[in-house]
Formats: C-alpha cells, sequence, structure tokens
C-alpha cells in the first residue's frame, strides 16, 4: 500500500486535536533534555531557531525557557492551532507556518533548527532534511531525533505487523486498544525491574516517568500513524550527510532512538 505525505498529516492533525494537553513528563523540560542531551540548551538563548513539525507545541513550551530571540514552528497539520493555543502567552515571539518540510524557504538564516520525532513519518524526510540544511546559517545546527532500529528488532517484529491492523481501526476503538496494552505494559514495566529485557532501558527510564493516560497517548502514536521508519545508525549518517552536513555526531538514547547534531 502506498502511503502518501498527506495521510501521514491527517493523522497527527486528528491525534494532537484530541492529545491537546502537553503536561506530565511528556510535555516537560526534562523530558526534552533528556532527549538533546548532551547538547546544552542554554547555548540557543538569543538565537533564531525553528522547530520542523511543532505538533501540539510541548517542545516550542520548553525551548521559550531558554530565551531564544525568535522561533519559527512549522506544522503542517491543524494541529498548529492546538500549538498557538499552548503557547498563547509567547505569540509575540513565535512565527507559526502552516506548510510541510518539504515547502521551507529559508536560505542561510537560521542557528538552530530542531525536528524531533518528526522525520521518521514522514516518507521524504530526505528532502526536508535539504531544506532544513539550506535554511541554516554557515556553522548552524540541526538537531534530530528519531526512532532507531538496532535495540528494537523484537518490538519491531510484534509492532509492525500489528501496525497493518491498527491502521484500518477507527481512532476511537483504537484508543481502548491502546488502554489494553498499557495494562500489558505496566506489567512488563514491573518485570524490568528484575530482569534485563528488550527496550528495558526506555521503559525504565522514559515510559514509566509519564502518567498512565500518556502512556496511552504514546502507544497510540506508535500504532496510528500511516508511516514510520526506524533508522539504522548508518541510515542516519547517510541521511544527514546526503542532505548537506560535513560535521556529524549520532548518539544513541536509552538503546531504542538516536539523537544527532549535525553542524552545517
Amino acid at each position: 500500500m502506498k502511503i502518501n505525505h498527506k495521510e501521514s498529516i491527517d493523522d497527527f492533525g486528528n491525534q494532537f486535536a484530541i492529545g491537546s494537553n502537553i503536561d506530565d513528563y511528556w510535555g516537560s523540560n526534562e523530558m526534552l533534555m533528556d532527549i538533546v542531551s548532551p547538547f546544552d540548551l542554554k547555548n540557543i538563548e538569543n538565537k533564531i531557531i525553528m522547530e520542523v513539525g511543532s505538533g501540539s507545541g510541548r517542545i516550542i513550551k520548553n525551548l521559550l525557557k531558554y530565551n531564544p530571540k525568535q522561533i519559527i514552528a512549522i506544522e503542517p497539520s491543524k494541529a498548529i492551532d492546538v500549538a498557538k493555543k499552548n503557547n498563547l502567552k509567547h505569540l509575540e515571539k513565535i512565527n507559526f507556518l502552516n506548510i510541510k518540510g518539504e515547502d521551507i524557504k529559508f536560505e542561510n538564516e537560521l542557528d538552530y533548527v530542531f525536528s524531533l520525532g518528526v522525520i521518521h513519518h514522514i516518507p521524504n524526510g530526505n528532502v526536508v532534511c535539504k531544506r532544513i540544511f539550506q535554511s541554516l546559517k554557515p556553522n548552524g545546527k540541526f538537531l534530530i531525533w528519531l526512532y532507531g532500529h538496532e535495540g528494537n528488532e523484537l518490538y519491531l517484529l510484534v509492532f509492525n505487523n500489528l501496525r497493518r491492523l491498527s491502521r484500518l481501526i477507527p481512532d476511537f476503538f483504537l484508543r481502548f486498544f491502546c488502554y489494553f496494552l498499557n495494562l500489558l505494559a505496566s506489567i512488563y514495566i514491573l518485570f524490568c525491574f528484575v530482569i534485563k529485557l528488550p527496550m528495558k532501558d526506555y521503559m525504565l527510564n522514559v515510559f514509566r516517568k509519564c502518567s498512565f493516560k500518556k502512556r496511552n497517548y504514546i502507544i497510540f502514536d506508535q500504532l496510528n500513524p500511516s508511516f514510520s521508519k526506524y533508522y539504522k545508525k548508518l541510515e542516519v549518517e547517510e541521511l544527514l550527510k546526503d542532505s548537506g552536513f560535513k560535521k556529524i555526531k549520532i548518539y544513541n538514547r536509552h538503546n531504542y532512538s538516536w539523537f544527532a547534531i549535525a553542524e552545517k
């Protein structure tokens, strides 16, 4: 089945319209720091930055705490209205653009670009990364977080097949199914305390810190998207090199995902 970008945009637009709250550990500055470690977020003070794929605005909310000069928020779906609502007190500092990443037109204007948990849902993510490269000033940095393949082999074996069915289920019923999986995940977390199980690091250091409600949301986020790619480390490096980046540092996050800092 061919997946187009419009389907992915609609998926997340509908998802963020319902899951609009950005509270809990999931929406915290603590989680953002964990995602971008070892990057020091203090570096963005008085800088012009952009986030590609702003969703409900949870990353923007925390980036604002580091006093950037301006934030450009790229969000192609109707979730852009949710992101605005969640950042009402700072709208004078944020330029919201309701466009796709492929349509970014900036040229050598930005100091930092963030795209955290987004590119792996875009079928032509390589095009977006090239637009990001063009938008950065010389020596500007791109900070990207992607699903990883290494360490997730068993998970992918189960969920990639499950996703074939979950994509066809109406969202209302899928949320009930996620509730059931969430109960199983809670039991799995308990076993992770005493046994070395797949994704133990992630389950104990990220997933467990979220409320039960947000865990439901995270599971739904895994089963609902029309397109998800789990990158091997080599693929992350190739993606960034092909986009024009020369200086690339890639870090493994909790043995399940990749965070990279790429400099123009």
